[in-house]
């Protein structure tokens, strides 16, 4: 299948390229470059029906996974199973650069519902109450489960 134009989205703060959509993979998997300036956290949540592979490019992160937390950092990897509660955060304050690989492809739709696609220009910044409520309902139709504790009031 050939390639498409790439698009980027926003979601609580990071910026993810897609790199190959379900589509384009017959629904295999889904395939995403992620960027975070630092301070960004995911909310703590179980995906019920596909899996998440991370790579980290460049910078570090910290994946949390069934409450366990785990310092990557460039050229570490973790598999994310469905049915594990995990959290993916960039609490070093610089910026991560990741590949995100999800499978079977539900991310990519999931990411068109629950974030934006990436202005030009625009500058990345925390989760709006707007977007909270986007990630919440499209949590509820792609089987992901988000649990307490996130976002956190400052």
């Amino acid at each position: 299948m050939s390639s498409m134009e790439t698009k980027a989205f926003v979601l609580a703060g990071v910026t993810m390229k897609r790199l190959l959509s379900g589509k384009q993979t017959n629904g295999q998997f889904c395939l995403f470059e992620n960027s975070s300036g630092g301070n960004t956290t995911t909310p703590i949540h179980v995906h019920a029906e596909d899996d998440e592979t991370i790579y980290v490019i460049e910078g570090e992160l910290t994946a949390v996974v069934a409450g366990e937390p785990r310092q990557l950092t460039a050229g570490q990897s973790i598999f994310l199973q469905r049915g594990v509660p995990h959290q993916l955060m960039n609490v070093s304050g610089g910026s991560a650069r990741y590949i995100l690989i999800d499978t079977p492809a539900i991310f990519d739709e999931f990411l068109e519902e629950a974030g934006h696609e990436l202005r030009q220009g625009e500058a990345i910044v925390p989760a709006t109450p707007e977007e909270v409520d986007r990630l919440k309902t499209a949590s509820r139709k792609f089987g992901i489960t988000l649990l307490p504790d996130w976002p956190t009031e400052n």
